[in-house]
């Protein structure tokens, strides 16, 4: 019986230290990527990539190193180094990385040195390459903040022009209340007096009588509407006590109508823009119920959500917008027109639409944080 006296290969001390070695050496490479990289997450770029730099040197046995990048803000280049050129006249590029890339990272030694392997060589090519994507995300937000800075300025001076422009046109409105007042108002009281003066000294059997006292009628008909004129051009309970108290005060005024009226108190303490042009929406919605609606019953809304919004409903039981739900129908006649300009100056919006049950239902929203300006 034959015995078979060829030995398997087995790996010798040596060969096991080497390949130990090399596990090891691997390992500590993986370990100095994953450092890097939390380097790179849990600071600034400069600050990480500073520290970044001086590792690099340690592990690539340079003397010197050098990261030059362009400027996440300004105009000039930034440059990193680390330690000094030991004998500048014979020392040598140990590693550099490659051309296109935004960051130029060198790292400058003897070439006496330790001789750098492939791997090594791919381990920085890996660091540099995080560097890049760390400089790349760094740069990408640097100029999102700087985009949401010019928006937010943007908005902010919007925001300074919207009230500028309503303060001009509730000025305008005041002067023409007060023009009124002082003109055509007095004018139509001072008639009113002297017919009703005129019917009381004639007497009742002159023939002109019934004439006189219908002219006095009219007088007064027409003093009373240019008072309402005058207070709906820019009534003071606006200026005074807030769009809350406007409204309430202009739907007490409303005979031959069931009002419910659900006014947020907070709602006086809105930007001033925000509360002038609630009003003046609220206004014409309300006036439309009045003339063309034929309702017996209103209910209007005013208050704000956990959104940060104003909104505004207008409710009724009248005849519907029927026929008038057509844009252009409905701008021309119901002053929709109107109402969507004021919203748009806030940014905000409005939804007309018929009631479940008939009637009409006005939505207007807009955002409360617009005016950063005071009046």
């Amino acid at each position: 019986m034959e015995h078979d006296t060829s030995t398997t290969h087995s790996p010798g001390v040596a060969e096991l230290r080497a390949l130990y070695r090399a596990a090891e050496a691997r390992a500590a490479r993986l370990r100095f990527i994953i450092e890097v990289q939390n380097l790179l997450n849990a600071a600034a770029f400069e600050t990480a990539a500073q520290e970044v730099l001086s590792r690099l040197a340690d592990f690539a046995g340079a003397s010197y190193a050098r990261l030059g990048f362009p400027p996440l803000q300004g105009t000039a280049p930034k440059q990193l180094t680390v330690g000094k050129s030991t004998n500048p006249g014979h020392d040598g590029i140990l590693f550099a990385s490659q051309a296109g890339s935004n960051l130029r990272l060198m790292l400058i030694g003897s070439p006496g040195g330790r001789a750098m392997d492939p791997d090594d060589r791919q381990t920085l090519e890996v660091v540099a390459g995080q560097l890049a994507d760390a400089y790349n995300l760094n740069r990408q937000a640097a100029e999102n903040q700087a985009l949401l800075g010019d928006l937010q300025r943007q908005r902010s001076e919007l925001a300074a022009l919207v009230a500028q422009l309503i303060q001009a046109q509730e000025q305008e409105r005041q002067r023409v209340a007060l023009d009124l007042h002082d003109g055509s108002a007095q004018l139509a009281a001072g008639l009113s007096y002297r017919l009703q003066d005129l019917a009381a000294r004639i007497g009742e059997a002159h023939v002109l009588k019934p004439e006189i006292d219908q002219l006095a009628a009219l007088a007064r008909h027409s003093v009373a509407d240019l008072r309402a004129a005058i207070a709906d051009l820019r009534p003071p309970e606006l200026d005074d006590l807030g769009v809350a108290a406007a409204l309430r005060t202009r739907l007490d005024a409303i005979d031959g109508l069931e009002v419910i009226a659900d006014l947020d108190a907070a709602s006086d303490r809105w930007p001033t823009s925000t509360g002038i042009i609630f009003y003046r929406v609220a206004q014409e919605a309300i006036t439309n119920v009045i003339k063309h609606a034929e309702a017996s019953r209103l209910v209007v809304r005013l208050f704000e959500d956990g959104k940060g919004e104003a909104h505004l409903e207008v409710i009724d039981d009248g005849k519907g917008i029927g026929e008038l739900r057509h844009p252009q129908m409905r701008g021309g006649q119901l002053g929709i027109v109107g109402m969507r300009e004021r919203l748009a100056l806030l940014g905000g919006r409005i939804e007309i639409e018929a009631g479940s049950s008939g009637g009409t239902h006005v939505r207007a929203a807009a955002p409360l944080a617009q005016e950063t300006t005071s009046e």
